[in-house]
């Protein structure tokens, strides 16, 4: 994935791209780094990662997650940026083939740090390859949605610089729709497959906002294309970008895949590829529409490890979650604490702090 040339491409989304590289800034070693830390480190060796290669990705989720920050701004973080942290989620697994064990990990101790302070969370973790047919195609579709209000202003001034990258823009997600909902949504869906119908859920919500917000309004209709199958003059700037597509995809090594994805080396034939890197043509998905040092780590935060329930949220995932993170909050507590016995730097008369679960 090529950012600098999307941004380049799509400089009407800017505010896009400067919410990604706040997502994907350094860590920087503030009161709370070694805390982070020792957690990142914990969930990577039961996921049998590599700290060394995985351990930025987590931190910097923890961070961005928010949870173990000195602020309180984790408690008022909006859907909308929980849709935004998961697309970088999504974007950082497949730039740095990140386990997705590693992600679920950092959720669970969000989760379970949540309901320690009796808070609902804030953001789910959306397992993009697990609950979507062609997740690519989907993450583009709902980042259009998130970003309708500044493509409908964008393409209400034909003077505007960006109109033709905008229009473009529009001719792509509108062609992805067409191609997914013929081959996918077009027939009765069972209603136990619930991957097929998550797809089509979001295909459906994409055909109400373009069509309410767009092809709907006055002066805005005849510059866009219909999301109709059959029209009777296709809309004629989307069919010339079609035609380039398709002819760029079919002089391309390896076609017969999905446009904008290669396989990873040494996949075994039948797997499921890692998608390490997209086409420089294809959409860019968009983040509008997602320890201090150890003897100063506090008893408190121990306690809430030991008494909160975090080992029933690890364990309600599925069996391989549980043979993961099994124990986790036992291990965080062992690391957290018993390091400042071996620092000597425990108070001799520790203060008592009641977690709201039970009196100390």
């Amino acid at each position: 994935m090529d950012i600098d040339k999307w941004k380049n491409d799509l400089p009407f989304l800017k505010d896009v791209w400067k919410r990604i590289d706040d997502f994907d800034k350094a860590v920087e070693k503030d009161e709370n780094y070694n805390q982070r830390l020792v957690i990142c480190d914990l969930i990577i060796r039961r996921s049998r990662g590599d700290a060394e290669k995985h351990n930025d990705v987590c931190m910097k989720l923890m961070r961005n997650l928010g949870h173990h920050s000195k602020d309180k701004k984790f408690l008022s973080h909006k859907p909308e940026r929980c849709n935004n942290l998961n697309n970088w989620i999504y974007y950082s697994m497949k730039k740095h083939i990140i386990p997705e064990n590693i992600i679920t990990g950092c959720f669970d101790d969000y989760n379970a740090f949540m309901r320690g302070i009796v808070t609902d969370p804030r953001c789910s973790y959306y397992s993009y390859d697990t609950d979507y047919i062609e997740p690519i195609k989907i993450i583009k579709l709902r980042n259009f949605q998130d970003n309708i209000n500044i493509i409908e202003s964008t393409m209400k001034n034909k003077t505007e610089p960006n109109y033709s990258l905008c229009q473009k823009y529009i001719c792509e997600c509108v062609n992805i729709y067409k191609s997914m909902f013929k081959a996918h949504c077009s027939h009765v869906i069972p209603t136990n497959n619930i991957k097929l119908k998550k797809t089509c859920d979001v295909l459906k919500a994409f055909n109400g906002s373009y069509s309410a917000f767009l092809y709907n309004k006055v002066g805005l209709r005849d510059n866009i294309p219909s999301l109709d199958s059959e029209e009777s003059a296709p809309f004629q700037t989307c069919t010339v970008e079609e035609e380039k597509t398709r002819r760029l995809h079919a002089s391309m090594p390896g076609a017969a895949q999905e446009p904008g994805t290669r396989t990873a080396v040494g996949s075994e034939p039948g797997s499921t590829p890692i998608v390490a890197e997209q086409s420089d043509n294809s959409m860019p998905f968009n983040t509008t529409s997602v320890v201090s040092a150890m003897a100063g780590i506090p008893p408190f935060l121990a306690l809430i490890y030991k008494f909160t329930p975090v080992g029933t949220m690890i364990r309600r995932k599925n069996k391989q979650s549980i043979n993961t993170f099994n124990h986790l909050d036992d291990e965080i507590e062992k690391e957290l604490f018993y390091r400042r016995l071996e620092n000597g730097s425990i108070n001799s008369s520790p203060a008592t702090y009641n977690v709201g679960y039970e009196p100390i």
